[in-house]
């Protein structure tokens, strides 16, 4: 019978690279899920300044309104939301209006809103009631009686995201694209 030279493997070298791959798909849902979160954060802030182009509202106003759900090792994805209650007027930077009524008395005569950043808005008839939050509501009488009235609303930063979508949806998979790379590159794969 022939005789054959024979090398013998095992494994028994190879048991830092078994560990290394057993450990790499939670590193690579690590890396994943950072990039996500940090993409997230971004795009949070790119949502904020659209709105704050079109909205005349405060920026911890538009913070407290726009917020995100972080990834987790279980859900890779992120959520980013707007409350859609639409914003009331008193919120947006305003003014009340007088007229001389009889006698020479000062009688309110409207409310002047500006609820974008080039849009000023005359609302006659509007006065700011003492009720709600500090500084009062914008409201304006629904009858002919004093009490029934209307708390007058503009528009919520989730209208305005909903209209920028696509322009956000777009900036954050290119920096998901590039944060993901980075990530892979930092976890040392």
């Amino acid at each position: 019978m022939a005789q054959y030279d024979t090398i013998s493997i095992d494994a028994s070298g190879l048991a830092a690279a078994q560990e290394r791959l057993d450990v790499m798909p939670a590193k690579l849902t690590r890396a994943i899920r950072m990039a996500l979160n940090t993409v997230g954060r971004r795009t949070r802030t790119i949502a904020w300044r659209e709105i704050r182009e079109e909205l005349s509202l405060k920026p911890s106003y538009i913070r407290n309104e726009v917020n995100f759900i972080p990834a987790t090792d279980e859900a890779l994805r992120v959520i980013i939301y707007a409350r859609r209650k639409g914003v009331t007027l008193s919120q947006f930077a305003h003014r009340q209006l007088y007229r001389r009524g009889a006698n020479g008395k000062r009688v309110k005569a409207g409310v002047r809103v500006r609820v974008g950043k080039t849009d000023t808005e005359l609302i006659q008839g509007a006065f700011i009631a003492p009720i709600g939050p500090a500084g009062g509501l914008i409201v304006e009488r629904v009858g002919k009686p004093r009490l029934p009235i209307d708390v007058l609303h503009g528009p919520s930063p989730s209208q305005v995201m909903d209209t920028k979508l696509d322009d956000i949806g777009d900036q954050a998979d290119a920096l998901l694209e590039q944060e993901v790379r980075r990530q892979l590159q930092r976890t040392d794969l």
